[in-house]
């Protein structure tokens, strides 16, 4: 009788283990349901309350990786229906990987809330481990924590709450969706090594937008297909934005691509938002994942906005759930193509000629005097709603394109970029032996600067670049050799090709090479000058270069600066040298 009693309180122990799964989500309301919708959680909130739902649940994990330029650790909260929270064994059982980042932008909240009750109604679900059974969450509750912790109640404008939010910029003051390439925050540094150990399948940011006034409560964005190494081009389309338009719309909840207006009205049409890599969905392109971004309208209530903000999670994670093994088998064949790619698509334009049509419904625009300006003001009529088919100039044209070259040569002395190779996940080797190799060797020609500063930056566009095959010499342990038969491939032809818009080189990595420093004296240089003149063709050239420009005939400098380029003196190998050599 008594070993029957033990069996049975034994019996009861395991019932309640087992039991202890499936959480009451009644415990874990958020910060923000508490509030009764009108607080977003703040940072110190949330971390306390992401630790509690681990504790209580087996399939929640929290972890801290890497640091923020604000000195505290970035957290993700990794969601798994086996309880394995080891990277290395969550890729060996191939599991698809969601990855979901908040408060990029914390003065933008609405997806630090909404994951907080998706992820609880999710593990509190007796369906989660049938479900997702393939399926790991990684959540980054607060990536911009430094802007979290600067919160206020007034910063956003033209905002309709919280009642008070964080910030935009981080600790620095740095925008960290226009950081991805350039990574000049701790932020970004920590998240590069993050993505890259991952290797997430599907990436999720989440927005509140600014700019024009319209019916919808979230738009949302997609990495551009022609950005996208095939077969994910198509992909993108056929498996993310048809079905989250078809679900979210038939749970009332129609949504459109992001309404990329701003100071005029949507009627005459918009276009595209062209994500280059310094934004997220464009960055995530760059290494063969799905990239998506949700943008809620900044004037809706901020109730309404993290329903629909947690309504497109729930979609979206179904989606991934559902087609987990072909999103995976997609980014195997992308990668593999881009092995073979040859030709590349440095940058693009707009194609403003040949628009899709977009059905879509908005306020009627008017303008009226302002009082405050007396000039004419731009308003939305909300009462007054239309629709029809407008433009949406959602295709892009080509403007630089490349040839992938074998390998590169990246100078060890450029600390910077190496590191930042490193960061993600680039395979190199340092060339350890002197050597000499043919290599294509560009020379910028030209390039524009911005006036003021972006982002930290006087970062270059229009950059032009001509290629000429050199013989160099290379000390040993001098220059990483880094070849282009690996899956970053398509990253490096992005920020390696100086002409690319978020290359290295236009955003200052290089600027080194545009300062020349050896000089002339003229009285010095000025007989040797006069020697080369002796040669017909160096006369020439003198005589061509002042017919080109006339304004330099009675300038002596600029004649002797013209030979001095022309002689053995000229720094041909430092000075608009840029020291990335292509191995063709």
């Amino acid at each position: 009788m008594k070993a029957r009693l033990s069996d049975l309180l034994l019996l009861l122990l395991i019932l309640q283990v087992g039991c202890s799964d499936a959480i009451d989500p009644s415990k874990f309301t958020t910060p923000f349901e508490r509030s009764d919708s009108l607080e977003t959680t703040s940072y110190s909130e949330g971390i306390a309350w992401w630790r509690s739902l681990e504790e209580a649940s087996p399939y929640v994990c929290v972890q801290e990786f890497g640091k923020t330029d604000v000195g505290l650790p970035l957290h993700v909260v990794i969601v798994n229906a086996s309880r394995n929270f080891n990277k290395t064994k969550i890729h060996e059982n191939g599991k698809t990987i969601i990855l979901i980042n908040n408060a990029i932008h914390p003065g933008e909240p609405d997806g630090v809330d909404a994951s907080m009750i998706y992820v609880r109604n999710l593990v509190s679900s007796a369906e989660f481990t049938k479900d997702y059974k393939d399926v790991v969450f990684l959540i980054i509750p607060f990536y911009n924590v430094g802007g979290a912790l600067n919160r206020n109640c007034c910063s956003r404008a033209n905002q309709n709450g919280p009642v008070s939010y964080g910030f935009r910029g981080n600790a620095r003051n740095l925008d960290l969706n226009r950081d991805f390439t350039k990574a000049d925050s701790k932020n970004a540094q920590s998240f590069l090594l993050f993505y890259n150990q991952w290797n997430p399948d599907v990436y999720l940011e989440t927005h509140v937008s600014n700019g024009a006034d319209y019916p919808y409560t979230l738009t949302y964005l997609l990495s551009h297909p022609k950005k996208l190494t095939p077969p994910l081009d198509d992909a993108i389309e056929t498996l993310f934005s048809k079905p989250l338009e078809e679900r979210m719309e038939a749970q009332g909840d129609q949504i459109i691509p992001y309404v990329n207006v701003f100071g005029t009205s949507p009627d005459s049409g918009f276009q595209r938002f062209y994500d280059s890599p310094r934004y997220s969905t464009g960055f995530t392109a760059l290494h063969h994942a799905f990239g998506l971004l949700t943008e809620t309208h900044m004037l809706k209530p901020f109730k309404q906005r993290v329903a629909s903000t947690l309504r497109f999670m729930q979609n979206l994670g179904s989606l991934v759930a559902q087609n987990s093994q072909k999103i995976q088998q997609l980014r195997l064949q992308a990668v593999e193509n881009s092995y073979n790619q040859s030709d590349y698509v440095l940058d693009w334009k707009v194609d403003e000629g040949n628009p899709s049509k977009l059905k879509f419904k908005g306020y009627r625009a008017f303008t009226d005097t302002s009082e405050v300006t007396q000039q004419p003001q731009l308003y939305y009529d909300r009462n007054d709603v239309w629709e029809k088919d407008i433009d949406y100039f959602d295709k892009l044209t080509p403007t630089i394109r490349t040839k992938a070259p074998t390998s590169y040569l990246v100078p060890r002395a450029w600390s910077e970029v190496i590191d930042r190779l490193n960061w993600n996940g680039v395979e190199m080797k340092l060339i350890d032996q002197d050597t000499t190799l043919d290599c294509g060797v560009y020379s910028i020609e030209d390039m524009e600067t911005s006036d003021t500063p972006y982002e930290g930056h006087y970062n270059h566009h229009h950059t032009r670049a001509s290629k000429e095959l050199r013989t160099v010499k290379i000390r040993g342990d001098e220059y990483y050799l880094v070849s282009l038969n690996q899956r970053s491939k398509r990253f490096l032809i992005e920020v390696l090709e100086p002409e690319g818009p978020d290359s290295y080189f236009n955003w200052n990595f290089f600027d080194e090479i545009l300062q020349q420093k050896e000089w002339f004296s003229s009285y010095v240089f000025e007989p040797e000058a006069a020697a080369m003149l002796d040669d017909p063709e160096e006369k020439a050239a003198l005589d061509a270069f002042i017919a080109s420009n006339p304004s330099f005939k009675d300038n002596a400098f600029a004649k002797l600066y013209f030979l001095y380029r022309r002689s053995d003196h000229y720094e041909k190998d430092r000075y608009m040298t840029y020291p990335v050599f292509r191995i063709e």
